[in-house]
């Protein structure tokens, strides 16, 4: 423990990567769990998932727009670029929000594969 209270901060350093190091392993170790869509008497689903994927992006693009930039009296400080990576963010969320439900909508169930 002596070597941890040194001033020179050499020895906090090792204990820093090593924490940081058991963190980044422990955070590893937590991976979700796979999923696909399943829905009775379908083997794939992987064209209903790009249908409604592509029908989501539309759907997402249409309700959120660029427009012409952050308006200037309410966000001084935000760039052009800032604004729409803000809004591809947010339009992330929502395709994978609008697939859930058409694939839903469908009669599909995120489900763990079996086996």
């Amino acid at each position: 423990m002596e070597g941890v209270l040194k001033a020179d901060g050499g020895s906090m350093y090792r204990f820093g990567s090593v924490l940081a190091a058991a963190l980044l392993f422990a955070v590893g170790a937590c991976e979700a769990t796979p999923t696909r869509w399943q829905r009775a008497g379908t083997a794939d689903a992987a064209k209903d998932e790009a249908e409604c994927r592509a029908n989501a992006h539309q759907e997402s693009v249409r309700r959120l727009p660029y427009g012409n930039g952050p308006p200037i009296f309410f966000y001084p400080k935000v760039s052009l670029l800032q604004w729409t990576q803000a809004i591809d963010n947010e339009r992330s969320y929502l395709e994978d929000n609008l697939t859930k439900a058409c694939m839903r909508q469908r009669g599909f169930e995120l489900a763990r594969p079996s086996g």
